[in-house]
Formats: C-alpha cells, structure tokens, sequence
C-alpha cells in the first residue's frame, strides 16, 4: 500500500469513528410519582422488579437486564405522558417508554387481575405483540414482545 493509499485509509477510519454516535444509550429513566412508597411497592408486586433504596430519597427499580428506572416524588401531579398527532390519531396520550417482556400474555393478565388500566393486548405482525397501561399515577407506558 502506498503511502497516499495508507493516509486515505487513515482517514476514511477517522471519518468513520468521528461519525459514530456521541449517545450510547438510555442508562435509566425518571418517573413521577404522588407517594413513593405506594409506588416503589406497585411496581415490585406487579413487576417482581428489584428495588432500591436512593438516598436521600426516591427509589430505584432494577429492570432485567440491569436498566434503572428512578420512582421520584413529585411536588404536583404529573406524569410522564405528553400529547400528539404524529402517532394514533389526534391529541393522542403518548407513553414516554416501550418495555420488553418475554411473557407479553401472562403480564397483561396480571395487570388486569390487579386493576390496572390496561389495553387490549395487540398483534403487531412482524413487530410483534403490544399493549399499554398505566400505572396507579397515571403514567402510561407501552409494552412489546418480538414477533416469535
């Protein structure tokens, strides 16, 4: 390889590592909450998720693969949730995170045995199976399950 060849290549690999994205990935997520404790044990009943303590306060739920999602009191009603048109329809209430399952059935069951707001459970085709609920604040989240 000549030298020009060898600068070219140097720098098409530079290009290439300065084009890499600068965000990995989500490391955790913020959820508000009206009274931490009724939520940190919603959560760790409903999901079997671990929990803990943050100090000075507020929780943190461990997800399966290892993800945290922090329960933090909030001063006044909120939620995560937030309005738009670019997805189902008008002024449609739009989650703030898609969770992955494994077993898509048995939890839309347990959700709805437990009360929560859930909707009917979904086949996606080749996106697979989804639904959403929310949690006992109001938050809504999507669930999925990969197409099998």
């Amino acid at each position: 390889m000549s030298e020009h060849e060898q600068q070219a290549a140097l720098h098409d690999h530079q290009k290439q590592v300065s084009q890499k994205p600068l965000l990995k990935k989500v490391h955790c997520n913020y959820l508000p909450v009206s009274n931490l404790q009724a939520a940190v044990n919603w959560y760790e009943e409903m999901f079997g998720l671990t929990v803990r303590k943050r100090e000075p306060d507020g929780a943190i739920l461990i997800l399966g693969d290892g993800q945290w999602l922090f329960l933090l009191e909030t001063a006044e009603r909120k939620t995560a949730n937030f309005r738009t048109s670019q997805w189902d329809g008008d002024n449609y209430e739009m989650f703030s995170l898609t969770f992955e399952t494994e077993n898509i059935v048995e939890l839309h069951k347990r959700l709805r045995e437990q009360g929560a707001e859930v909707a009917p459970l979904v086949d996606q085709g080749s996106c697979g199976l989804q639904f959403t609920f929310k949690d006992p604040d109001g938050n809504k989240f999507n669930v999925w399950q990969d197409a099998v």
